[in-house]
């Protein structure tokens, strides 16, 4: 047993609640009589008992202090009456020894309890200052709504409570499990070890925002309410007309005043607690679902964005290659235009050089290519050059070497890194025997069959590109000179 100091919002301590004793006026006049005034000063210490675990109505907080509606409507009737209390906290462990204290006498006062015949053997009660449902409370999974939903299943009451025997008398097929306190009730319902617990619906609220137990949900009245008054012991009549005068004496905006400090009064649904949760998370679930769809919004723009960055940068990328091509290209052959295979021309010479690799040029003209242009026209003598080009492509490609460019009308250079000049001269047979086979279409029923003159100039010493190129045109000219539709090599002597 713990003697504890009385404490409300005005924080009130010390180790017994000693409310001022001077005389107390409603409208000029003392509300007690003579005889209650002397039977309060005869006494010397009232045991006053509350429920250690009730709130918001009334309970004990973490310093031991007494607090809840109960110990603000006995601060008010005695700061305003000056009834001159002189109570003494009585901190119990639970409501059971609080009751079984009140039967012993060794408790004199109770603050907040329900009217029952049993309890009236030993205790009187003022008329009802606080009225309370009994709500049902399960975890969030439970399927069904009322007390009908309960048949079979393990529901906690409070011991000693008016809730539990109103339980046990008119739900007998309930299995019913008594707990000390609506705290340890609320747990084992969330934890699994009781199906639904009947509570009043202000101390739930408190202890599921306390130990923060989400899982649980409100399914409906038990049926029963409490109405909660003062009790005195029997045999102290004085005091139950002192604490009735008190109550009566209060108005009911004071009272709306305490009411609304510890519950919430102006929710139509204020039981339904489970459904503030479920709001809550709902608010949650909506926040976060707006998030992700902002967030994918951004990620959507950003995607369209980059993709657009990315086929604007393929577009002019593209447009570079072309600008490229068009650049480095002959319009009519599609292969190397004059500057750009002599361009390449250099790059492989000069890497030839320093590796001392063989390099080889060959310089070919188109045999008697005027004559064509004057018999058939451009259409068809641009038809000769390309079918010229095809074939010396399709032969390098083949053997993976080489690469050919317009050097200028009909004349054609093909540069043969890493080739010396027995190899080069077998690759120019090849390609001048290849042209002299293809038939050229030239009119209706005219075939043309073109032929090449090939000059060859292979790398001796260390002559400059523009040497071998030179020495390969010489060479082509010598081939011509020689009767065309053939291979001359570039030698100092015979071109010289």
């Amino acid at each position: 047993m713990k003697r504890s100091s009385f404490s409300t919002r005005s924080l009130f301590s010390g180790l017994y609640l000693l409310l001022l004793s001077m005389t107390g006026i409603v409208y000029g006049q003392d509300i007690l009589t003579p005889e209650e005034r002397q039977w309060l000063a005869d006494q010397p210490v009232i045991h006053f008992a509350p429920a250690p675990n009730y709130p918001p109505v009334e309970f004990f907080n973490e310093k031991n202090e007494y607090q809840g509606i109960t110990a603000d409507f006995i601060r008010l009737i005695d700061q305003q009456f000056n009834f001159g209390l002189k109570l003494e906290i009585v901190q119990l462990e639970d409501w059971s020894e609080v009751v079984t204290q009140a039967r012993s006498r060794k408790v004199d006062m109770w603050g907040a309890a329900e009217k029952t015949p049993e309890r009236s053997k030993y205790m009187q009660f003022t008329r009802p200052y606080i009225r309370l449902p009994a709500v049902i409370i399960v975890r969030n999974e439970f399927v069904g709504e009322g007390i009908a939903a309960l048949e079979g299943k393990k529901v906690a009451g409070i011991r000693d409570y008016a809730s539990y025997e109103h339980l046990q008398e008119h739900y007998p097929q309930l299995d019913t499990i008594a707990v000390p306190d609506v705290e340890t009730g609320l747990r084992m319902v969330s934890y699994g070890s009781a199906d639904a617990i009947v509570a009043s619906n202000a101390a739930a609220i408190y202890y599921i925002e306390k130990n923060g137990l989400t899982n649980l949900k409100v399914i409906g009245e038990s049926g029963f309410e409490w109405n909660l008054r003062f009790a005195v012991r029997d045999d102290w009549a004085p005091l139950l007309s002192i604490m009735q005068k008190g109550l009566d004496s209060i108005t009911a905006q004071q009272k709306r005043d305490i009411y609304r400090y510890w519950i919430n009064l102006d929710s139509t649904d204020n039981w339904s607690f489970a459904k503030d949760y479920q709001f809550i998370a709902t608010v949650i679930v909506s926040v976060v679902f707006l998030l992700a769809l902002i967030g994918w919004a951004i990620r959507r723009r950003a995607r369209l964005k980059f993709q657009r960055l990315t086929q604007r940068i393929e577009e002019q990328k593209k447009i570079e290659k072309e600008l490229k091509k068009l650049a480095t290209t002959d319009a009519l052959t599609g292969t190397y235009n004059r500057r750009a295979i002599l361009e390449k021309a250099q790059v492989d010479y000069q890497k030839c050089l320093d590796e001392g690799l063989p390099f080889s040029v060959l310089m070919i003209d188109i045999d008697n290519f005027k004559q064509v242009n004057d018999q058939y026209g451009h259409e068809i003598g641009d038809r000769v050059i390309k079918t010229v080009v095809n074939v010396c492509t399709n032969i390098l490609s083949v053997k993976n070497i080489g690469h050919i460019g317009r050097f200028g009308g009909e004349e054609f250079v093909i540069i043969l890194p890493m080739i010396d000049q027995k190899e080069s001269h077998l690759v120019a047979e090849q390609l001048r025997g290849s042209v002299e086979k293809e038939s050229i279409q030239c009119a209706e029923n005219a075939l043309h069959f073109a032929t090449v003159s090939i000059g060859l100039a292979s790398l001796k010493d260390s002559e400059t590109f523009d040497e071998l190129l030179n020495n390969a045109d010489l060479a082509m000219y010598q081939a011509k000179k020689a009767g065309r539709n053939r291979t001359a090599i570039w030698h100092e002597k015979v071109c010289g």
